[in-house]
């Protein structure tokens, strides 16, 4: 069975005012960046990396999203966000091919913080496990985006 070395490229970053999110990057559990995000949309964090993949093999390329409190996001008395800390991904890359919108079939799951998942609950709002068609995090958790090797193989039949 055939291998590939796949070249990834992401670009992440920040909207905070205090504490900046935690991201670990990942593909098959095997960790390639693990740091606080800083970058502005303008000028994001950088994250390359390459990964040895078998043919024929389901792969999870996972962004892991920490460092928000509760109090990381504020609000008015009307329930609206005045501050928050978000995690952006801006682009994903692999092999020098910029994934466009195949970026929305990431998952999105997100981890709830109480006691505002209970209040959300009491007040009749469904909480929804996870999300497609996201390149924003609002809450800790993970983003993940399953591939196939052959890469390119994969690409042809998802394009379209």
């Amino acid at each position: 069975m055939g291998t590939e070395k796949l070249k990834f490229k992401l670009e992440l970053y920040a909207t905070m005012w205090d504490k900046s999110p935690h991201a670990e990057i990942m593909v098959d559990n095997q960790t390639y960046f693990k740091k606080n995000i800083t970058g502005s949309q303008d000028k994001p964090n950088v994250i390359e990396f390459e990964h040895e993949c078998e043919e024929d093999k389901l792969y999870q390329l996972v962004i892991k999203r920490s460092n928000k409190s509760n109090g990381q996001t504020v609000v008015n008395e009307k329930g609206d966000i005045l501050k928050d800390q978000l995690l952006n991904i801006k682009t994903i890359s692999i092999d020098d091919i910029d994934l466009g919108s195949l970026i929305y079939e990431g998952v999105y799951t997100p981890n709830y913080p109480e006691p505002w998942a209970t209040q959300q609950k009491k007040q009749g709002h469904e909480l929804k496990a996870s999300f497609t068609n996201v390149t924003q995090m609002g809450h800790n958790g993970t983003w993940t985006f399953g591939f196939t090797s052959p890469f390119y193989m994969w690409l042809l039949d998802n394009l379209y």
